[in-house]
């Protein structure tokens, strides 16, 4: 199949772009012709995908690209206005070319989000681009009971977000992450900022709270770090400063490697590519690894009131000693697998 995916693929890495990068990776192993569109406002490292400056860019590149496609498939988590204006172009333009037209809704404020659109405009377009879309993947139960409020026809499914991280990524030694050696739980800190609302809980849980020998923490910074960042982290662990292990933000190898082992994941909240909310808001992800394949069955996100630093590591260090739930959704097969076979109906 000749298959054209549009979403977020670029760095800084986290769930969304490592899994949408998954899903391209699966089906260029399995020898579909796959073309991309970088959604993100951010460049892509991959000179194979095109990037949009602008939304006139974007439709353009959109009409250029469908030319003889099978399938076109949006991947984003749906809260942006320009994302979601991009979003209904890509169904209407594939539904033009008579390609099979796909929308993935990644896990985050969808669930919140999707129910304050404007009646005007937002709403609207929702509406248009799941009526015209031959399927909605949503990527847990919540998104996909909120995206239903918008529901015309039964094109929706419920399918969880996965990161494909095969063998040779779990195997291969990353000089970066030789310290994870022995370790028996893994907390990865994803694209963190000083000041932030993230960096003040990693800060707390490197000093009040020190993690014991058999956690490995993994950091992955948004920007270089500063010497002032260095010197706050040196000072609030300076017993366990050796322990840290710091990754950059467009190294793909080592977050998937890092990813392949850890037990949680925190980071902003972001939607195709943009970070948002970073002084008051983070997201925490528990992980569910099976085969090939880290899923992520339960989360929640910590918005902050008042200094709630040390309440978070808290609730953190339980979860961390909590078994990861099962997801019902792929106990048949998994979710790659159930994605193309829609692809192929």
């Amino acid at each position: 199949m000749k298959i054209l995916l549009i979403g977020n693929f670029t760095p800084p890495y986290e769930e969304e772009n490592l899994s949408n990068l998954s899903l391209l990776k699966k089906l260029e192993e399995e020898g579909h012709e796959c073309s991309v569109i970088n959604a993100s406002s951010n460049p892509s490292k991959d000179k194979r995908f095109v990037d949009t400056k602008s939304y006139i860019g974007f439709v353009f590149t959109l009409l250029r690209m469908c030319w003889g496609k099978d399938v076109i498939h949006f991947l984003t988590k749906g809260y942006l206005r320009l994302g979601l204006l991009k979003l209904m172009t890509s169904i209407l333009v594939g539904k033009f070319f008579r390609a099979k037209s796909f929308i993935t809704i990644h896990s985050e404020l969808f669930s919140i989000q999707g129910q304050m659109r404007s009646p005007v405009g937002g709403r609207q377009t929702l509406f248009t681009a799941f009526t015209f879309a031959d399927k909605i993947i949503c990527s847990d139960k919540d998104t996909y009971n909120v995206a239903c409020m918008y529901m015309r026809k039964s094109n929706f499914e419920l399918i969880p977000s996965f990161i494909y991280t095969p063998r040779d990524i779990v195997t291969r030694e990353i000089p970066a992450l030789k310290k994870l050696k022995g370790k028996e739980k893994i907390i990865i800190f994803t694209n963190v900022k000083y000041p932030s609302f993230l960096f003040e809980i990693l800060k707390e849980m490197v000093s009040t709270y020190p993690l014991p020998s058999y956690v490995g923490l993994v950091i992955s910074l948004s920007e270089k770090p500063s010497a002032k960042l260095l010197h706050v982290l040196q000072e609030a662990g300076k017993e366990h400063i050796d322990n840290f292990i710091f990754i950059e933000p467009d190294d793909l190898q080592a977050t998937l490697s890092a990813y392949a082992r850890a037990d949680i994941i925190m980071r902003p909240l972001s939607c195709d590519g943009t970070t948002f909310f970073q002084d008051f808001s983070i997201s925490v992800k528990k992980t569910l690894h099976t085969d090939n394949y880290v899923y992520f069955p339960s989360g929640l996100l910590f918005v902050k009131e008042g200094e709630t630093a040390e309440m978070c590591v808290c609730i953190i260090n339980t979860i961390l000693c909590v078994e990861s739930g099962q997801i019902p959704e792929i106990r048949i097969e998994d979710s790659y697998t159930r994605i193309k076979s829609l692809y192929e109906k």
